[in-house]
């Protein structure tokens, strides 16, 4: 396992360990004391509740022949101004992982704003 941060606040690999075991799961995000972590392959994302500004659903469709698909992300607007795209297979853990934000963490906002995400103006965030 390789833990790559996201933020600013970066921890050490043996506490990181010890939370991500200890953290609770929904689908590919695991909530733990002080990170939020993805695991995506052999890389485990992080950050640390603190640096999150804002959390939401984001919901993408297209086609592929006759089928319709959907795939749901989980975007995070951290405190540098930087917007995460967290790739989740169910729509439903997505959704816990936001009323838990908004249960918990007072300070995150949950949801999208239409008039703007950045308090610049700007709207053209690098995505990971």
């Amino acid at each position: 396992m390789k833990f790559v941060c996201l933020g600013r606040i970066a921890d050490e690999p043996e506490n990181l360990k010890r939370e991500y075991q200890c953290a609770k799961q929904w689908g590919e995000v695991r909530l733990g004391e002080k990170y939020l972590f993805y695991r995506y392959f052999i890389k485990i994302r992080y950050v640390s509740y603190v640096e999150i500004q804002n959390a939401y659903l984001r919901e993408e469709s297209g086609e592929s022949g006759e089928f319709l698909l959907k795939e749901f992300y989980l975007m995070l607007r951290t405190t540098d101004g930087v917007l995460h795209k967290l790739r989740m297979e169910r729509e439903e853990n997505a959704r816990a992982v936001l009323q838990i934000f908004s249960e918990r963490h007072p300070a995150v906002q949950v949801g999208f704003n239409r008039l703007g995400q950045s308090e610049s103006g700007d709207d053209t965030i690098p995505l990971d």
